[in-house]
């Protein structure tokens, strides 16, 4: 069975929502290594924002929320 982890990418200051909030890839880790990974050490399933659904239901729009893809408060 694979193992899913959540790992930290970055944290920032949201003035939108006016709270530290955190930018968190979910990564899945196989159990053994698979000949078709080409040497690949995890999958990333998904990459969201820690606050998205609550920032999507008061209608804060970023690509986070998913109600704004050309805003991104995490791009450098």
């Amino acid at each position: 069975m694979a193992t899913l982890v959540s790992h930290t990418l970055k944290t920032i200051h949201c003035d939108r929502v006016g709270h530290d909030v955190q930018l968190v890839e979910e990564r899945v880790y196989p159990n053994e290594i698979l000949p078709d990974t080409a040497g690949a050490q995890y999958w990333v399933k998904a990459r969201k924002c820690n606050l998205g659904i609550d920032c999507n239901l008061v209608g804060f729009a970023c690509k986070w929320s998913g109600l704004n893809p050309d805003y991104d408060p995490f791009a450098d």
